[in-house]
């Protein structure tokens, strides 16, 4: 009997996920410029990074906790911004071709 509360809740979690991202992506959609879009992956990328680095080393006790909590926000957070589509750079065949001499 546990394992299908678990299975019904892992899938309750799962689709309220998937919903999330569905929302988060209708919303943000092309409205993103490439900059800011790449500047919030970097640090999503950076907290990966942290993460890791936070779960390995052997200094701080509370290192393999912090780690892995940033870690997993960060693969998240992660999941969610690569279904946001940044805007489109303007088309550069639309423009005219201005040679300089």
């Amino acid at each position: 009997m546990a394992a299908v509360y678990f299975v019904v809740g892992f899938v309750l979690v799962l689709g309220a996920y998937i919903a999330f991202i569905v929302i988060v992506s209708a919303r943000l959609g092309p409205a993103v410029s490439p900059r800011a879009y790449a500047i919030v992956e970097r640090i999503i990328i950076g907290g990966i990074l942290a993460g890791t680095a936070l779960m390995f080393q052997p200094w701080l006790p509370g290192g393999l906790q912090w780690g892995f909590l940033l870690l997993l926000s960060s693969t998240l957070a992660f999941i969610v911004w690569s279904h946001v589509t940044p805007q489109r750079p303007a088309d550069e065949s639309s423009q005219p071709n201005v040679s300089t001499p």
